[in-house]
């Protein structure tokens, strides 16, 4: 059924883009959660009525409509898909895929440019690969720190020269929109539980979480499972067993949705390891988070060649605190621990943004602008 669905898809943006005389922006999610970090930024060009938004999609769920003239056209994650971004004419590719042309997913010669839509604040070169972003022509960074950073594997690599604007990370503006702090007395005691993905298969999400998920509801701690899309991808079998064990209590539940924030809201602190929702929690929330050690997330195997510190663990070593997957039964210590640091220390959290300068201020129009003018700069 996906199969047809797909095919449909495909005629369907076919005659897109026959019919449209305008220049065309194509956005395109892997899924229904990666639409987050894109949404402001296609509605944002609403008002222009020389360009068209088209918006692409792999997840046959994410059907709900993004503007009065931007409806989701589903492709698939198959052959169509393959198809359509091999040959796909157009003057724009605007996307959140790290490692374009270094998998299925290529270049076409009739597309003019490609450009990269951050979908997390953490630095470049230890959780993404050696190339993730060589394949672009344009990337949209957080900060300034990642402009550095890029800059840097370019001349240590040899890489292709991009274009790097510091616009900032449009989502967070959806954080800071959507926050509340009227947190109870009920949820003082919440914590919301958030792990990385991994490509490594020894990681914690799949060897150790549904111990620890059941070792802190023992406690009678309030329990959100948030889980990464990649690992909903991933670790099917284990969130189905997370599922079958923990569902039906009453202090735990699984948040699969990532456009749901009330879990971010609702919690007092933060349980993770490596992922980027620490940032995003200490910034937009500005709450504690407690760090999970188990194995570090480095998928870029030429890590150890950057001299250059990366933004998620400035803000772990300075700010969170520190434990070992192995010391639950002393975790409410840490937890009091890392609340009572976060105290002292949260001023720390300013510090970081200026030395880093990333941008907490007009991010969507930041990028709209970097676009369009691109659009102008491109020959015929």
């Amino acid at each position: 059924m996906k199969f047809i669905y797909a095919f449909l898809g495909y005629l369907s943006f076919k005659k897109l883009i026959k019919s449209s005389i305008n220049k065309k922006i194509i956005f395109f999610s892997e899924s229904k959660n990666y639409r987050n970090y894109l949404l402001n930024l296609m509605r944002s060009f609403e008002d222009e009525k020389k360009i068209s938004i088209i918006y692409l999609t792999s997840d046959i769920n994410d059907s709900e409509k993004i503007s009065n003239n931007i409806n989701p056209i589903y492709i698939g994650s198959g052959f169509f898909r393959i198809l359509l971004f091999s040959f796909i004419r157009c003057e724009m590719v605007v996307m959140t895929l790290t490692d374009l042309g270094n998998h299925e997913i290529k270049r076409s010669p009739n597309c003019k440019s490609y450009v990269y839509v951050f979908h997390s604040l953490v630095s470049i070169h230890k959780c993404y690969t050696q190339k993730a972003f060589e394949n672009y022509d344009i990337i949209l960074s957080n900060g300034l720190y990642q402009k550095k950073e890029l800059e840097y594997c370019e001349k240590l690599f040899n890489f292709n020269k991009k274009k790097i604007y510091n616009t900032g990370y449009p989502y967070l503006e959806n954080l800071f929109k959507n926050k509340h702090q009227n947190i109870n007395l009920q949820q003082k005691n919440k914590i919301l539980f958030a792990l990385s993905w991994s490509k490594n298969r020894n990681n914690l999400f799949d060897k150790h979480t549904e111990r620890i998920l059941k070792d802190l509801i023992a406690k009678n701690y309030d329990i959100v499972l948030r889980i990464h899309p990649e690992t909903l991808k991933r670790s099917s079998k284990t969130i189905k067993n997370i599922e079958n064990s923990l569902g039906n209590l009453k202090n735990f539940e699984i948040n699969k949705n990532l456009m749901n924030l009330k879990p971010l809201n609702e919690s007092s602190i933060l349980i993770t390891d490596n992922g980027g929702i620490a940032l995003e929690y200490f910034i937009a929330q500005r709450k504690p988070v407690l760090y999970l050690n188990h194995t570090d997330k480095i998928h870029n195997e030429l890590f150890y060649k950057i001299n250059i510190p990366t933004l998620e663990d400035q803000f772990k070593n300075l700010i969170g605190i520190t434990m070992q997957h192995d010391e639950l039964d002393q975790i409410d210590f840490y937890i009091e621990k890392t609340k009572k640091k976060f105290d002292k220390k949260k001023y720390i959290i300013d510090e970081l943004i200026k030395e880093n300068q990333i941008v907490l201020k007009n991010q969507t129009q930041n990028a709209k602008k970097i676009l369009l003018e691109s659009l102008e700069e491109i020959n015929y």
